[in-house]
């Protein structure tokens, strides 16, 4: 379920070879600093993306997994009213998300009691034992529906490619996607790290008239996909469309990329998602 999010400043040095004889460089480079790590995903549609996930950041040389979750903190979600030009949260009615699976999934908090609502904005507090917070703000907005769903097959030497075509209606105002995409099984227990192919979309080239979307990877024939179709704030969308250029950079010897984080305390997100699932299977009646 976890994104692991590690971005790494590194100054590479190669050893220099001579025809004669090889000389080994040794390279002291101080361990990277650790810094606290945050995805908060809440939606509209399904318990399954309501959840916070807390870490930290590993040193390169050093990745010790088992001290990369953060146990034992206070996660609270509240849910607020838009008044006039002002925001209000009730702390009062704010939700906890408490880790009860930690035994199994350290650092995952979860809220049986929690649903969402599209139109609504949302805090999230985090209260360490150390003493640090982390706290966030988002909405979630109202979901898209998918008008149209087609697919189509060109068969080639080995199997059966199957392409697939989309859209939906694109309001006047700015929207933002995210577009996941799973194959398969779905497990009981999900979450956004499950899906196998992620996009970042905005209306900046199509705005108010129908938004495509054409797969151009090929999926096989009798394949199960599941498509998550989520309108985003503009703040959430700047986060993960820089999350996905960070995710293709190249590892940690590719030059930086700058995520940008919509939470204070911490890297990372927190997500509000106007939720449309749907779900086919490539095949011929």
């Amino acid at each position: 379920m976890n994104h692991k999010i590690v971005y790494l400043v590194l100054t590479f040095i190669g050893t220099i070879s001579f025809s004669s004889c090889e000389k080994e460089i040794k390279i002291d480079i101080p361990a990277s600093k650790q810094e606290l790590v945050v995805e908060a995903s809440i939606n509209q549609l399904s318990i399954n993306f309501n959840y916070v996930i807390l870490s930290t950041t590993l040193d390169y040389f050093n990745p010790s997994l088992s001290l990369n979750a953060v146990r034992g903190a206070e996660v609270y979600i509240t849910e607020g009213d838009v008044i006039g030009t002002d925001t209000l949260f009730d702390v009062a009615n704010r939700v906890q998300f408490i880790d009860y699976v930690d035994t199994i999934f350290p650092g995952i908090y979860l809220s049986p009691d929690f649903r969402g609502v599209a139109g609504k904005p949302y805090q999230l507090e985090v209260f360490l034992k150390d003493g640090r917070s982390i706290t966030g703000k988002t909405f979630i907005p109202e979901p898209k529906s998918i008008d149209s769903l087609n697919f189509w097959f060109e068969p080639n030497n080995i199997d059966t490619n199957v392409f697939f075509y989309m859209n939906w209606m694109d309001g006047p105002e700015q929207d933002n996607y995210r577009l996941t995409l799973k194959k398969g099984f779905l497990p009981i227990l999900t979450g956004w790290g499950t899906g196998t192919r992620f996009y970042t979309l905005d209306d900046s080239q199509i705005n108010n008239q129908p938004r495509p979307f054409f797969n151009f990877s090929p999926y096989k024939y009798n394949d199960t996909l599941h498509i998550y179709l989520a309108t985003i704030g503009r703040k959430e969308f700047l986060f993960w469309d820089s999350f996905r250029g960070a995710a293709n950079n190249g590892g940690p010897f590719a030059t930086p990329v700058s995520v940008k984080s919509n939470v204070s305390g911490a890297i990372g997100s927190f997500t509000g998602y106007g939720l449309t699932q749907r779900s086919v299977i490539f095949r011929k009646e």
